[in-house]
């Protein structure tokens, strides 16, 4: 292969060096934008916030204007389905915890789909602590196990004649179910 000796394969320094000034100096301003939105996308993609900040999504409650007692439909417990990263995070264990220190009644197991379901109930003898199923609603939305990622939370309440069930086949505790 003959060379042509006017064209050299590689730039010498000079001619490096022009081109680089030529170039940010014409382009300092675009180069400024993409590195911002780079930064911007890559922040905003990260797991930098902390867990209640990332499981902070809105959960779906239908709540009726109609008497309890006319539709058979109770505040005393509901059933859920978490979404997100909640299989393999020990979420089951944790919601299973966390019932327990409420003295909630209910089960909880994992879905073909990726979700965890499961159905929560206050106990025959406190039926007016409508508090503990509030701080269990809470912590299924917002914090759940420390390795899961809640992307949302449907919630729906139970009738009157699920919940006496729940406590029959419950034998007064939580229970994880096989899926």
């Amino acid at each position: 292969m003959l060379r042509r000796p006017d064209i050299s394969p590689i730039p010498n320094r000079t001619a490096l060096r022009n081109y680089f000034r030529v170039f940010f100096c014409k382009n300092t301003p675009k180069l400024i934008a993409l590195i911002s939105l780079l930064v911007l996308v890559a922040y905003s993609s990260s797991s930098i916030d902390s867990p209640a900040i990332q499981n902070s999504k809105v959960a779906i409650m239908t709540e009726s204007k109609v008497s309890a007692t006319d539709t058979g439909i109770t505040t005393e417990g509901f059933a859920f389905e978490v979404h997100g990263k909640v299989q393999g995070v020990f979420f089951r264990k944790y919601t299973k915890q966390k019932a327990h220190s409420l003295h909630l009644l209910g089960w909880v197991k994992n879905t073909p789909n990726g979700t965890v379901k499961g159905e929560v109930v206050l106990p025959a003898h406190k039926k007016d602590d409508t508090e503990a199923l509030k701080e269990m609603r809470r912590w299924l939305q917002y914090v759940g196990s420390p390795k899961s990622r809640i992307s949302g939370v449907n919630l729906t309440v139970l009738m009157t004649q699920d919940v006496d069930n729940i406590r029959k086949e419950t034998n007064s505790m939580f229970e994880i179910r096989r899926s």
